[in-house]
């Protein structure tokens, strides 16, 4: 009697991997016949499918499916010696059964999976003229262990297609007798098509793949030809690795295309998250440690694990208690092994507290983490051309939510942390609420997605009224952790400063006395000892007591502090000095977004309501406002917190702000910056004296101003007295649009528009011709085609960059300057240089 065979360990070892990896993917419930499944079990559910389908009028050419599982019987003859002893060999034919059961209820994916069955039949015709006379050849064996992995990967991908996790949202109504596993077994049905095409070409590859070992059958077969054998296997471990290595390429290109086709559908611009994300980590960043406390909370911990139990968590806190540091290290303590997004809102991004931004900016996230998903949603919207609408954008959150899970039986879970709701006006932040308590209590299911929300804010009567029944933590409760965290912040902060070379000297007792000062005025808010240690650092002392005494004698709330603060700035300024400090308060309060440095140098500079202006306002006015305004690192000029704006709107200000009066300002400010722009560089040539002008900084607000004019001829129309006609904005945008009409040579573009104020123009016929002008030149199309030939020359460099958001630096705002200029403001080329409007060069 004849030895068995030695098996190869390559191939044991490459079968059992493949055989793993598709357990893991199967869940216990569909898996546990498979054992004792058999062949002649398959043909028989092929039958039964096939009376299931003719009863339905559905029937399919189940026939296909015979080469196939005939094609398994032989092969399954060859390769059982190499899975003697181990539960693999009915894992080849066992799935097909399950795959075929769940996708005849969908016939589009029913017939993919049949035809895809029939294509992988015609690899095994050669093992019905084998025996087992090769099979102890080790390449022979690893041939064989080659086919088997190929036929269980395809066996792993349809699972997951017609098992992954998914619900269908409607606004339309359902089926009557519709329930939620209708609703669930229909999700995976509107993602199939798009998720299969995607496929594809990984399908080919595994075709591709079993081909070339048919052809090492064909070889090892034949004595004579051991040589090329051996040499066609070593090539063909090659090739597969390769093809595998471009497989990945080519999915993460693709992806790549659509998330950004995508991120141009949404029209979303990803630096303003960016940036306040950003200022706000580095600020959690600097003082390690500050934060450390709020891991061993019992609320957020329990929040923080992968159980479904405490989904939804409600941080609030007073202003300046560090809500916002708090949430975006939590983020980054997630981030380390789990799948969290976060949307921060703040009131200094106008876009961030705005519903549909909110949604695009977590959709955008969502996507980014699965290719599949950003498939599906670039076929469903960017191919159909769908508006991206509140109702689009809701139906594609929830249905991407849902989604997520990859992995039939494992449970997804995943972190959602949204900052600065209070911040929304009362109707987002109704509906953002409502949304989030969607989310999260979505019923779990064994490989349904949890998702988990904390929403971080000041205490609120809208949200309280909805979270009622949520977990909450309070900041003014955690003043005992509060102090110790500002206690180490405060011992941070001191030691460094007093380390420096020439300060004074401060022995360990003294330190700690000043500590416990600092902590004791800030009575839990960070924001309040940050301040104070300003202030310590700023003023000039000569010994320790100094510094205690000028501590217990700051004003004990934050906006008396803050009066004292802005009474330091105004001491020595005379009165047109102070209005100019106003100015820049009121552009860092109410800009449109947040201003670089020389845009808001330029800004203030046209501030003065006239368009002639030779010379641009000097840096050291922004000094003086340092106290209460910081610059990012992207040169952007901020208050140090969202208090400092609502301070100054307030009656206890010596300095107080009126939003009605600076935007007026603002708008005249943009339109005396674009009657400059004509008038000084309309005449030709240009000249040395002009183009100085530019490197100056004098044209820096250029691109913001051709960007909002519109909107605040617009939004001042719109207001209960409308148009001032005596007021400084109404006589500069009508000096500007009479040049715009005058030079204007081309018909109005046919773009359809839905900008309801329109209306409130049409008593001033030109304004509202050249509005109607300005906003039909913004149509997506014509931006697009105005962008791409800007940027044609850089196309090549920047291909591989294309998933990374727009930066307002200066090489961005210099390649989209000239269409800005043509499209934005519909002026000829004549009329403004393309070039670099006050940013840094």
């Amino acid at each position: 009697m004849p030895f068995k065979p030695a098996v190869s360990t390559l191939a044991r070892q490459t079968i059992k991997t493949a055989f793993e990896e598709l357990q893991q993917t199967i869940t216990p419930a569909d898996a546990k016949d498979f054992p004792s499944t058999t062949l002649d079990h398959v043909r028989n559910s092929v039958l039964e499918i096939e009376n299931q389908l003719a009863a339905r009028r559905c029937l399919r050419n189940m026939r296909r499916l015979s080469p196939f599982l005939k094609g398994l019987g032989h092969y399954a003859q060859v390769v059982k010696v190499l899975c003697n002893g181990t539960p693999f060999l009915p894992w080849i034919w066992a799935p097909i059964t399950l795959i075929l059961q769940v996708a005849s209820d969908f016939v589009e994916a029913f017939e993919q999976i049949i035809q895809a069955y029939s294509r992988i039949s015609s690899s095994l015709s050669r093992f019905e003229i084998l025996s087992d006379t090769f099979i102890r050849d080790q390449d022979f064996q690893q041939t064989l262990a080659v086919f088997y992995a190929d036929i269980l990967q395809f066996h792993k991908h349809a699972y997951r297609f017609v098992k992954r996790s998914g619900k269908y949202y409607c606004h339309a109504p359902l089926p009557k007798n519709a329930s939620s596993n209708w609703k669930t077994s229909l999700g995976w049905k509107l993602l199939f098509l798009t998720t299969w095409s995607r496929f594809q070409r990984r399908f080919d590859g595994i075709l591709e793949d079993m081909k070339r070992h048919e052809t090492l059958i064909d070889l090892e077969a034949n004595a004579r030809h051991i040589a090329e054998s051996r040499k066609a296997h070593q090539d063909t471990r090659t090739w597969r690795e390769e093809q595998l290595r471009h497989v990945a390429q080519f999915e993460e290109e693709q992806a790549a295309a659509h998330y950004q086709s995508i991120l141009s559908w949404l029209k979303l611009d990803e630096s303003d998250q960016l940036a306040i994300v950003d200022k706000i980590c580095m600020e959690g960043e600097k003082y390690a440690g500050t934060c450390s406390w709020v891991l061993q909370h019992p609320k957020v911990n329990e929040w923080l694990r992968r159980q479904p139990e405490a989904s939804f968590l409600w941080l609030q806190g007073t202003p300046g208690t560090g809500k916002s540091v708090i949430s975006t290290q939590l983020v980054k303590f997630l981030r380390t092994n789990s799948f969290v997004i976060q949307h921060l809102c703040t009131s200094s991004h106008g876009s961030s507290i705005k519903y549909e931004e909110i949604l695009k900016s977590l959709l955008i996230q969502l996507l980014k983490h699965d290719g599949e998903l950003c498939a599906h949603v670039y076929k469903r919207c960017v191919l159909e051309k769908k508006d991206p609408i509140r109702s689009t954008l809701e139906h594609h959150l929830r249905t991407t939510f849902s989604s997520l899970s990859t992995e039939p039986h494992k449970t997804e879970y995943m972190w959602l942390v949204l900052d600065g709701v209070d911040e929304c006006d009362d109707n987002t932040q109704k509906r953002i609420i409502w949304l989030m308590n969607q989310i999260s209590s979505e019923p779990s299911q064994s490989g349904g997605t949890v998702c988990k929300v904390l929403i971080s804010s000041r205490p609120s009567r809208i949200i309280s009224s909805r979270l009622r029944r949520r977990s909450i933590v309070s900041l003014t409760d955690e003043k005992v952790s509060l102090e110790a965290a500002i206690r180490l912040y405060t011992s941070q902060r001191l030691g460094y400063q007093f380390q420096q070379p020439g300060q004074i000297e401060v022995n360990p007792d003294e330190m700690v006395e000043i500590q416990e000062s600092v902590v004791e005025k800030a009575d839990g808010m960070f924001l309040y000892a940050r301040l104070v240690l300003d202030y310590v650092k700023a003023n000039i002392f000569y010994h320790a007591g100094e510094i205690k005494s000028s501590v217990n004698q700051l004003p004990p709330k934050l906006n008396d502090f803050y009066r004292e603060i802005l009474s330091r700035i105004l001491a020595c300024l005379d009165s047109r000095s102070t209005a100019r400090i106003k100015c820049v308060l009121g552009w860092i309060a109410f800009a449109k977004r947040p201003l670089q440095r020389l845009e808001l140098l330029s800004a203030i500079s046209f501030s003065e309501g006239t368009a002639d202006v030779s010379h641009v306002a000097p840096r050291h006015i922004l000094d003086v406002c340092g106290p209460l305004v910081e610059e990012r690192r992207d040169t952007t000029l901020t208050f140090i917190h969202v208090s400092v704006k609502e301070f100054l709107q307030s009656s206890s200000s010596n300095l107080t702000l009126s939003k009605h009066e600076s935007v007026a300002e603002h708008g005249a400010a943009s339109v005396a910056c674009l009657l400059s722009g004509i008038e000084v560089f309309e005449p030709k040539p240009l000249n040395t004296q002009k183009l100085l002008r530019v490197v100056k900084g004098l044209h820096g607000l250029h691109i913001y101003a051709t960007e909002y004019w519109t909107e605040y001829l617009l939004s001042q129309a719109a207001t209960p007295a409308g148009l001032e006609t005596t007021s400084t904005f109404f006589t500069l945008a009508c000096q500007l649009v009479g040049k715009l009409d005058a030079s204007a040579d081309t018909p109005l573009a046919s773009a359809q528009l839905t900008e309801p104020r329109l209306k409130f123009l049409r008593q001033h016929p030109i304004l509202h011709r050249q509005v109607v002008r300005a906003l039909k030149t913004r149509s997506p199309a014509r931006i697009e085609s105005e962008y791409a030939f800007s940027d044609h020359q850089g196309s090549r460099q920047e291909t591989s960059q294309r998933t990374r958001p727009p930066q307002r630096d200066g090489r961005r705002a210099g390649t989209i300057q000239k269409p800005i200029s043509n499209v934005l403001l519909y002026l000829p080329d004549n009329i403004l240089p393309s070039s670099n409007f006050g940013l840094r060069i």
